[in-house]
């Protein structure tokens, strides 16, 4: 389920190139790639104008799809597959279109049938943008 290519993840389920977050194939969507690094995951993402909210800012909605998404590959990297149940997010700064961001997300808790998770959204000079925090619910785990 995820093979990693060049230090990148690969969600391979059918359909997952059409994600909206992270789907290769899918023409209005992210195209996030995301890699393991020790305990938490990470990628790197460059807001374009298709993805504004108010003219040079990136939109709210996406800011938290790209936290959302972050958190789900923090799962996925350890084989887990859950959804999310409850989601919260604070924005600090506005992130601007053109400028490179920064996502990092991880696994907090976990329970039998619950994980905890966050993320964060920062620009290169490490200024925070945003913060998220969720309740996954786990579905299932991969073997192997």
């Amino acid at each position: 389920m995820l093979p990693e290519e060049k230090g990148l993840l690969q969600f391979t389920a059918k359909g997952a190139t059409r994600c909206f977050g992270c789907g290769q194939e899918n023409p209005i969507g992210l195209k996030l790639h995301f890699r393991r690094e020790g305990n938490k995951v990470e990628a790197e993402f460059t807001p374009t104008e298709l993805y504004q909210g108010y003219p040079s800012y990136l939109h709210g909605g996406i800011i938290f799809t790209i936290l959302d998404e972050a958190m789900g590959w923090a799962m996925y990297s350890l084989g887990i597959l859950a959804v999310t149940a409850r989601a919260e997010v604070k924005f600090k700064r506005p992130a601007l279109i053109g400028e490179p961001l920064l996502i990092n997300a991880t696994v907090t808790e976990r329970t039998k049938r619950l994980l905890r998770t966050r993320a964060t959204i920062t620009r290169k000079d490490g200024t925070l943008v945003a913060e998220g925090a969720a309740l996954m619910y786990v579905a299932g785990e991969e073997k192997g």
